[in-house]
């Protein structure tokens, strides 16, 4: 199971694997792009108040 998997890096033929730690910060943080949708939900917000305001996201 991946939670009783130690953090690390192997090779799994030519792929090489790496298994570590990922927080949100690393996903929507600073350089990921998502500042800029932040900062448009927090202008939309400021106009229209915080509970008109939704990120919907959808993968296919």
């Amino acid at each position: 199971a991946p939670a009783a998997t130690p953090f690390g890096e192997w090779r799994a033929g030519p792929t090489r694997v790496s298994y570590r730690r990922f927080t949100r910060r690393d996903a929507l943080g600073p350089g990921t792009g998502w500042e800029h949708v932040f900062a448009v939900m927090r202008a939309l917000a400021g106009r229209f108040g915080d509970e008109h305001v939704r990120l919907v996201v959808y993968f296919d």
